[in-house]
């Protein structure tokens, strides 16, 4: 089936042309005006945050916004611990389930809110359908719609808060050691994993509540990372001519036929500001970053704010250990020397301008919680043949690589990277600039 469907897609591709794909690009993403309007005006309202958005503050204020109305009704509750930040899961005695449900439907629907609930049997409904039946209710997605003023949606199911609705145990109730359950123990009753706690007794239960209704782990979990994670950018302005000069200089000394066609593309070196909705889709998906370093040939950003605490730009004089091999054009280049930038971190994750987050997410994404750092291969193989200039540029570094890993480590690889965030450890890049320095000279060259 998988085969049928992109053999259609395929066969649809090749017949329609360039303008066509545009069309229907724009449509997609709702890129025309009359679709700007038309969705500016569904926006519900209340739904345009006054200023950027963050995944991360936004879990916050909704659970501020979910438990203030619980306890303005006097639902008691308490939040479980949790190892990231999103889906906090707020528990709640079935005594109070009607309670619950009374004090929910008072969310404003005005300024983004709905919410639904999950029954015995799994299915989901409406809050007010199960108003008749709260012994019924097992789980409750509370969620905050956000829009840009453009209409398009910001926040997504991370967001969401939930809450549980757990069992008060009664006597004799078997634990699943063997021994028995204190009587008034809050147990969970969905059998579905993902929590990291199924069971509070009374007396865990009124200290989490007299100490703000929240219960935290002491100390942090095995696979959290705890130490700061910077992004690096690499960034060029290949309108500056200025640096087209200098470009057109180190081309005219390259032997013909030496290096692929693409590889000196003007397509490679356009900025469309990617870079700009690159940082606000940090912003909004990955705040969790410690700092972040834009590495360039001596430009800035016109639009950039260098002023910001948390952004530093790089010039390649900073970081090149050897000067003579500058200028450089060759993206390899400038990232065997990434590991140079003054006051990086050991964890950093490594980014082209043109790579965005469309999701929340946590630096266990990209580090273990022993500080290993992760990869992820792409399914695109690489041929047996060894690198020539008939190679695209990626394809011929990706062989290069497989050459050094099978000289000095005895082992291969048969696929190239994904284009997405590359996690690195700098420790790791100076050990590799110690043990290969020749390479390393080769390859910033």
């Amino acid at each position: 089936m998988n085969g049928l469907a992109e053999r259609l897609r395929s066969w649809g591709a090749e017949r329609t042309s360039t303008d066509q794909k545009i069309v229907m690009s724009k449509l997609k993403h709702r890129e025309f005006e009359w679709q700007k309007r038309a969705f500016s005006r569904n926006a519900r309202a209340g739904q345009t945050p006054e200023r950027g958005y963050d995944a991360r503050e936004a879990v916050n204020e909704n659970l501020a916004t979910v438990t203030a109305e619980l306890q303005a009704a006097g639902v008691e509750s308490v939040i479980l611990p949790r190892s990231h930040p999103f889906n906090p899961i707020l528990v709640v005695a079935e005594t109070q389930a009607e309670l619950l449900l009374q004090a929910l439907l008072q969310l404003n629907a005005d300024d983004g809110w709905g919410a639904h609930a999950m029954g015995v049997s799994g299915r989901r409904g409406e809050l007010s359908k199960f108003v008749p039946r709260p012994a019924e209710v097992r789980r409750i997605h509370c969620q905050r719609r956000l829009h840009a003023p453009s209409g398009r949606r910001l926040n997504t199911r991370f967001e969401d808060i939930i809450i549980e609705v757990w069992e008060v145990l009664g006597d004799n109730v078997e634990r699943v050691d063997g021994e028995s359950h204190i009587p008034g123990t809050l147990h969970r009753r969905i059998s579905r994993r993902g929590v990291v706690v199924e069971y509070l007794t009374p007396q865990v239960w009124q200290e989490a509540l007299s100490t703000g209704g929240q219960i935290s782990l002491q100390y942090p979990h095995l696979y959290d990372v705890v130490d700061p994670v910077d992004i690096v950018y690499t960034w060029v302005d290949g309108d500056d001519p200025d640096w087209q000069l200098r470009k057109r200089r180190s081309e005219a000394a390259i032997t013909h036929g030496a290096v692929n066609e693409t590889a000196t593309i003007p397509s490679r070196f356009t900025s469309r500001d990617e870079l700009k909705y690159s940082l606000r889709s940090v912003e909004a998906y990955a705040s969790w970053v410690n700092h972040i370093y834009i590495v360039t040939d001596g430009q800035v950003p016109e639009w950039l704010d260098t002023d910001h605490p948390k952004i530093t730009v790089v010039d390649h004089r900073e970081i090149f250990a050897d000067s003579e091999a500058l200028p450089v054009f060759n993206s390899h280049a400038i990232e065997s020397q990434l590991h140079h930038i003054p006051g990086l971190s050991e964890k950093y994750v490594y980014l082209n301008d043109d790579i965005f987050f469309l999701r929340p997410t946590n630096p266990s994404l990209f580090f273990a919680g022993n500080g290993q750092s992760k990869f992820f291969p792409s399914k695109a193989p690489l041929d047996i043949d060894p690198p020539s200039a008939r190679d695209l540029p990626v394809l011929s570094a990706a062989k290069r690589n497989r050459s050094l890993l099978q000289r000095e480590f005895g082992r291969t690889v048969t696929n190239k990277f994904k284009h997405t965030p590359h996690p690195q450890l700098r420790s790791v890049l100076a050990e590799m600039e110690k043990n290969h320095p020749k390479e390393f000279e080769r390859v910033a060259r």
